[in-house]
């Protein structure tokens, strides 16, 4: 079984594919990625943080910590975003979905990453 990208969104640019940065060298957003199993109808949700080298680097500096799964692009455009996005994706399969679904989570903030379902009487 192997993943597939099925569609993204961004909160703070929308559309991103059409987004063009101000100041390329000085990008910072959060990328929601619905990927999901390729021979079936259906998604879940990743983030990852889209840092240029520049943004990564004055992170570091400022010492903030990152909670997140950061995706850094050398020279920033939605054309090298998803030619990573890809290259992770190519990488991945596995047995189930829940297993693509956690070797997926090396790279993204998968929205079922620590969930538990309700046990009744607890």
């Amino acid at each position: 079984m192997k993943p597939l990208l099925k569609g993204q969104d961004c909160v703070d640019h929308d559309p991103i594919e059409a987004w063009q940065p101000t100041d390329p060298a000085d990008v910072n957003y959060s990328l929601c990625l619905h990927i999901g199993p390729a021979e079936q109808q259906g998604a879940d949700l990743f983030y990852v943080n889209i840092l240029s080298e520049a943004a990564a680097f004055q992170l570091d500096i400022d010492g903030i910590k990152r909670s997140n799964k950061v995706l850094i692009v050398k020279d920033y455009s939605w054309d090298a975003v998803m030619g990573e996005v890809d290259q992770i994706l190519r990488k991945v399969e596995g047995a189930s979905w829940t297993e693509i679904a956690q070797k997926l989570g090396q790279w993204f903030d998968w929205e079922f990453e620590n969930y538990r379902p309700h046990q009744p009487g607890t």
